[in-house]
């Protein structure tokens, strides 16, 4: 797999919400410097190991912290959170769950 962020699909496969770009930056920055979401370890193999968990208020405060503070973070980071954001834009739900895959 592409190392990135994934969420699962309408048939339970994982869809590629975002690759990862140069720098040092994964989901776990969200609940470190967002303070937003729930990080568990993922399991059934998947690698990397972090699942971000957000309900739809953290989806909205995510976006708008994402483009509050878009110079203080690197760009990858803050494009992560976009693409999570057009993620639950696009599926709609009340949870959200993503997981981080690093090892190609």
């Amino acid at each position: 797999m592409i190392p990135g962020v994934y969420a699962a699909g309408s048939d339970g496969k994982p869809v590629l919400v975002h690759t990862y770009q140069d720098g040092d930056y994964g989901l776990a920055d969200v609940v470190e410097l967002f303070e937003l979401g729930q990080i568990e370890e993922a399991s059934g193999g998947e690698s990397g190991g972090i699942r971000l968990i957000l309900t739809t208020k953290e989806m909205r405060q995510l976006k708008a912290f994402a483009d509050a503070y878009s110079f203080d973070h690197e760009p990858g980071f803050i494009e992560m959170c976009l693409d999570l954001d057009r993620h639950a834009t696009a599926c709609p739900a009340e949870r959200f769950e993503f997981t981080e895959m690093v090892d190609a």
